[in-house]
């Protein structure tokens, strides 16, 4: 079973920095899982929430700051003060860290406005690197505009809803995709549709659940913040 770390080794570490990802990586981690947006000067940057509140203090959205004015906030002091030194990293810090030592799953924020040119973006960065990096993301427009643009990309339908699940053409649908992630909350109706003998199913964030059940029943992988 692949182990995969959420946000990077977002337990012990401030999640989405270079010093999260490069833990992850120390600690064998098969993949890495982040979250991408793009800044006001088009280039992708790690960064979960929709706006920099939680982390920085700022109530503004990562996308009013250009890549230099996103890189001179702290974003570690908020997790530890001995991180203060800790920046917002790019996707190209990220590729240059990892250099296929773990499996990357690219989640792509959703925004209306910019959501094709950040998967534009994305793509141009990982088409020779297909072997080792893939894309997540919970809408469908922007799984079937990276699949446009290159089909060979691996792709993540990330699924939080049992109504997704439960839809009668949902692996007919979504097989252009080649992961479906899923909320851990909804384990129970996974494992009554055998979705995972079929498919490869990653179960999202585990800490401290046990899974010997499906990983039984053919588990492809779990995303956690602390199991590494």
């Amino acid at each position: 079973m692949k182990i995969i770390a959420h946000r990077g080794f977002s337990g012990n570490y401030p999640e989405n920095t270079l010093l999260a990802f490069e833990k992850a990586l120390d600690a064998g981690a098969d993949g890495i899982e982040t979250d991408l947006q793009l800044s006001r000067d088009n280039v992708p940057v790690l960064f979960h929430d929709d706006t920099l509140k939680r982390i920085t203090g700022v109530d503004k959205k990562p996308r009013e700051f250009t890549l230099a004015e996103l890189q001179s906030l702290d974003v570690g002091s908020w997790f530890d003060s001995a991180y203060k030194n800790e920046h917002i990293p790019s996707l190209d810090e990220l590729l240059n860290l990892c250099k296929a030592r773990a499996i990357l799953i690219l989640e792509i924020k959703y925004t209306p406005s910019t959501y094709k040119r950040l998967c534009e973006e994305i793509e141009r960065r990982i088409r020779d690197k297909g072997d080792w990096v893939e894309v997540s993301c919970f809408e469908d427009c922007v799984l079937e505009h990276m699949h446009r643009l290159n089909p060979e990309i691996r792709l993540h339908k990330l699924v939080d809803t049992a109504e997704t699940l439960q839809h009668s053409d949902f692996e007919t649908f979504y097989s252009y995709t080649d992961y479906f992630d899923i909320d851990i909350a909804l384990r129970p109706l996974v494992m009554t549709t055998g979705l995972m003998q079929r498919k490869k199913v990653i179960f999202w964030t585990l800490d401290i659940e046990e899974v010997d059940e499906e990983m039984k029943a053919g588990l492809y992988g779990i995303m956690s913040n602390t199991v590494l």
